[in-house]
């Protein structure tokens, strides 16, 4: 546990033992986030600009990048503890706490454009259902929005699905995500980002997989320079803040953070559509892209739907959100939003 984090739980025992006009009067906010010169790092940097601007100053929030106030794990307790104020990043990390989260790692589940994922989860009954579990755990979600389509990033080229084989990539703490690996066969190892570009660098990982923005930014590719197009999996991006914190506050200050989330979620779907495809342009002149040949691809989705989907659907927790997910894609498809 870091000084700071340390810091962070007492000084929220000191918020919620002052007098109610006293704490109202400057409240001081952070927002926590694990990347670092990202378009995540800026979406976190935007809510926390929205936030005191939509206040009037009465919120005075800043966002602090690069796990400076802890790991993701050490973060989340001290939002449900209320010391940590709010957090954006990919949904699946909050599986351990949330496991119905998880459910937005399907593989080949969300449509590719990180705008198209936003509108996706905007219409979902599955999303909804998550935001309530979320609640009962200290968390207020505030929205989804999209980050975009994630594919291989690996220190040997890929030509054919075989070429994973036994091979050992970092992945989120998510459930399906683990479980897509196994029917790949394929070895998953969770680990906080943090680490993931020595890890490559020594060989104690073989690969990952990222969106552009994440590798490129992060410079990720200079440990592992083959980059494979699949879109196996994609980012949903959850907005959250703490709900006693969120609770605490007066209504006028509630409805401040509402809309610095609504229009951090439009700041984000412009940054990721143009941030996506720009590293995308860079990770080109950088490192080695490919596409993966579309057989290969069958073959990866006919593996992950007779494997980690049975499974998940199975699954007494999950199960039910991922049936609700299949009939948000119906709708959003039938409504012609592919």
């Amino acid at each position: 546990m870091t000084p700071l984090f340390k810091s962070l739980m007492v000084a929220a025992s000191l918020l919620f033992t002052l007098p109610v006009a006293q704490a109202q009067t400057s409240l001081n906010v952070l927002v926590g986030n694990a990347t670092a010169n990202d378009t995540q790092a800026a979406n976190n940097d935007k809510f926390a600009e929205l936030m005191t601007t939509y206040s009037g100053g009465r919120i005075k929030a800043s966002a602090r990048h690069g796990e400076s106030l802890g790991t993701n794990a050490q973060m989340f307790g001290a939002l449900q503890a209320g010391s940590l104020h709010g957090m954006i990043l990919p949904a699946g990390f909050v599986s351990s706490i949330v496991p119905e989260l998880s459910a937005f790692d399907m593989p080949f589940l969300l449509p590719g454009a990180p705008d198209k994922m936003t509108a996706f989860a905007a219409q979902s009954t599955a999303a909804k259902a998550m935001m309530a579990q979320a609640e009962k755990k200290g968390i207020h979600v505030l929205g989804f929005h999209g980050i975009g389509p994630q594919s291989f990033l690996t220190r040997f080229p890929i030509t054919k699905l075989e070429d994973i084989s036994g091979k050992k990539f970092r992945v989120i703490p998510s459930p399906p995500r683990v479980g897509a690996y196994q029917d790949w066969s394929a070895v998953a190892r969770p680990m906080e980002l943090g680490e993931v570009y020595t890890s490559l660098q020594q060989g104690t990982l073989d690969g990952m997989e990222n969106p552009p923005d994440v590798i490129f930014k992060m410079k990720l590719h200079e440990a592992a320079k083959y980059y494979t197009i699949t879109g196996h999996f994609a980012f949903m991006s959850i907005m959250m803040v703490s709900k006693r914190w969120y609770d605490g506050l007066p209504k006028d200050l509630q409805a401040a953070v509402t809309k610095a989330a609504a229009d951090t979620i439009k700041f984000a779907d412009v940054a990721n559509v143009k941030n996506q495809q720009d590293s995308l342009d860079a990770l080109k002149k950088a490192a080695v892209v490919t596409v993966m040949p579309p057989a290969e691809l069958q073959k990866m989705k006919d593996l992950a739907q007779k494997g980690v989907w049975q499974r998940m659907k199975s699954d007494p927790v999950r199960g039910p959100i991922i049936k609700l997910l299949e009939e948000d894609v119906v709708r959003f498809n039938k409504a012609g939003q592919k």
